[in-house]
């Protein structure tokens, strides 16, 4: 029996990036690279007046979550649903949201 040295660090490394995404979907959330993406064309998906009352809460198997500071947006974004679903996926590039979940934030 001879003697072999382990493996060093380096073949074990990884891109922490890498590493963050890979995590990401194994959860079911959106890589980072979705979420920076919205999150810097916010105003334009929503418009600046929307925007103010609107936040991006989460993305969770596929589902935009936004939380809002008025019961009357809530039912203004879940009526413009197809639409905001659309403009996202084309802002994000790619089929990253399916469904829209709008909270009401107390």
């Amino acid at each position: 029996m001879s003697w072999e040295p382990l493996s060093s660090p380096a073949d074990h490394t990884h891109e922490i990036s890498e590493a963050l995404d890979t995590l990401h979907r194994r959860l079911g959330l959106a890589c980072s690279d979705v979420l920076a993406t919205l999150e810097e064309h916010w105003v334009d998906l929503l418009g600046s007046e929307l925007a103010k009352h609107c936040d991006l809460e989460s993305v969770r198997n596929n589902v935009l979550v936004i939380a809002v500071d008025d019961p009357a947006i809530a039912d203004h974004l879940k009526w413009s649903r197809t639409e905001l679903l659309a403009a996202a996926n084309s802002i994000t590039g790619g089929e990253n949201f399916t469904d829209l979940k709008v909270k009401v934030a107390r």
